[in-house]
């Protein structure tokens, strides 16, 4: 998609630093963390929402999760993390990815960060 930021950084036509990167995925840390790490994985192929899934993206799917799970490797922050996957009103980019969550943080208070 022509506008969207994820893209951009898929063709490296906008800057960010890179994690972890497959033929068919790519983590990156986020420019607004909300914790110690804050990574963003997502699909290099363009796929707008939760919803928009289909049979022919479980790969892709199962390679997010590689993903993850090599980057809470190399951060090594297994012993505590969040993999959160946002939809509808709550996903700011319209570019399905997960933010992993490790590490001290931002707002302890918050309720998702008590489970």
């Amino acid at each position: 998609m022509e506008d969207c930021i994820f893209c951009k950084i898929v063709k490296m036509e906008s800057p960010a630093k890179i994690a972890f990167e497959t033929s068919s995925t790519i983590a990156f840390d986020s420019i607004l963390p909300v914790a110690k790490h804050h990574v963003l994985i997502i699909p290099k192929e363009h796929i707008s929402t939760f919803t928009d899934l289909e049979e022919n993206h479980k790969d892709t799917f199962m390679e997010m999760a590689k993903t993850a799970q090599q980057v809470i490797n190399d951060r090594k922050i297994s012993n505590g993390y969040k993999l959160i996957f946002n939809g509808g009103k709550y996903q700011a980019v319209k570019h399905i990815h997960w933010h992993l969550l490790g590490g001290k943080l931002e707002d302890e208070d918050d309720v998702l960060n008590k489970t």
